[in-house]
């Protein structure tokens, strides 16, 4: 079985390791949206102005998903250590319709706004 590398690894190389793969993802998405963006502008301004704006609300999109899925694995966590596993269950219901609701904001806005 293996050990829990969170606890017997080095920081330096456990920081590294996980940060990586994150500023990957981050760097291939903006590069996606600069590409978009040339790719874009050749249309119209207005088409690029238009990406631009959806550009900023998907962002803000995944940092309210990823933010809120973050901190109820942090709490699951907590509570399933404790050894308290109906307390962990209501919090990941709970977490769940958190994130429908989230969803159901973002799509409201995105249909009654265009």
């Amino acid at each position: 079985m293996e050990q829990n590398k969170m606890a017997t690894m080095p920081m330096k190389k456990l920081l590294l390791e996980m940060s990586v793969p994150l500023m990957m993802s981050l760097l291939i998405q903006s590069l996606y949206n600069i590409v978009d963006g040339i790719f874009v502008a050749r249309l119209s301004e207005n088409a690029l102005t238009a990406t631009s704006l959806v550009y900023a609300v998907q962002f803000l999109m995944v940092a309210a998903s990823v933010g809120t899925s973050v901190g109820l694995n942090a709490l699951l966590s907590q509570k399933l250590g404790k050894g308290k596993p109906e307390e962990a269950c209501r919090a990941a219901t709970t977490g769940m319709i958190l994130m429908l609701a989230t969803a159901s904001v973002f799509y409201g806005g995105g249909r009654f706004l265009l």
